[in-house]
Order: structure tokens, then C-alpha cells, then sequence
């Protein structure tokens, strides 16, 4: 799971600390519903199936209350009026993963420095599972 994709952006953490982000997520714009399916792509499946993903308004330009993610629909749900810069995953076990989300439009240096600080980079996997 080091192997960088080009840019890197998805990081995740190899332990679990319920007190941290699981990891960072890098989108290209701030238009969620088209970057749902591009974290979609990149996420592992041995990460889990993510059911339903919770964001943070400020953070996007749109905000859907569903994406087309993979030939279906995902729910999304937003945080009321927060700036957290999160986006909680919601997991088909019931386990919740949240991500720190990097502005678009971080300088790519800044925005790898804190990817690293975040986690590993997630190894581009075919992620037919999720």
C-alpha cells in the first residue's frame, strides 16, 4: 500500500487511532459529486465498502444528497454549516472512516506534505468491490 499514484491523493493510515483521521483525501475540484467517484476508484477494497459518505458544505461547490459512484447511486448527507474539512465515510459494517480533505487548490508541495502526514498512499487497485 506505498506504491504513489501521480500525484498521490488518497493517504491512509496502517493503524487505527479513533482519536485521528484514517487518512487524507486530495480532490482535483471542488464539484463533489464528480470527485465521489474518482475517491471511489482509489479507495482499496480491503479498506471496507463505503455505503454513504457525510461532507463538510464549505468545502464543496455543490452538494448532492447522492453520486453516481460505480453503476449506483451513493448517499451523501451533509455536516449542518460546519468547516471541519471532513468527510466521514460511512462503512457497509457500520464502521465510520473519516478523512481530513486538502483543498484543490493546495500548491501539489504542500498538498504532498500533508498527505504524508496523514498516511501511507493508497496503491492504485482495481477496486471492482466497492
Amino acid at each position: 500500500m506505498v506504491t504513489e499514484l501521480h500525484p498521490s491523493r488518497l493517504t491512509l493510515r496502517a493503524s487505527h487511532d479513533h482519536q485521528l483521521p484514517e487518512g487524507a483525501w486530495w480532490p482535483q475540484s471542488r464539484r463533489l459529486a464528480d470527485q465521489l467517484a474518482t475517491l471511489f476508484e482509489m479507495w482499496p477494497p480491503s479498506a471496507g465498502h463505503i455505503s454513504r459518505v457525510l461532507y463538510s458544505p464549505p468545502d464543496w461547490d455543490d452538494h448532492p444528497r447522492a453520486a453516481p459512484v460505480r453503476g449506483r447511486r451513493v448517499k451523501t448527507g451533509c455536516f449542518p454549516g460546519d468547516d471541519t474539512h471532513t468527510l466521514v465515510l460511512s462503512m457497509s459494517d457500520g464502521e465510520r472512516k473519516t478523512l481530513r480533505v486538502i483543498a484543490p487548490e493546495t500548491p501539489h508541495d504542500q498538498a504532498a506534505k500533508l498527505l504524508a502526514e496523514f498516511g501511507e498512499s493508497v496503491e492504485h487497485e482495481s477496486a471492482t468491490s466497492v
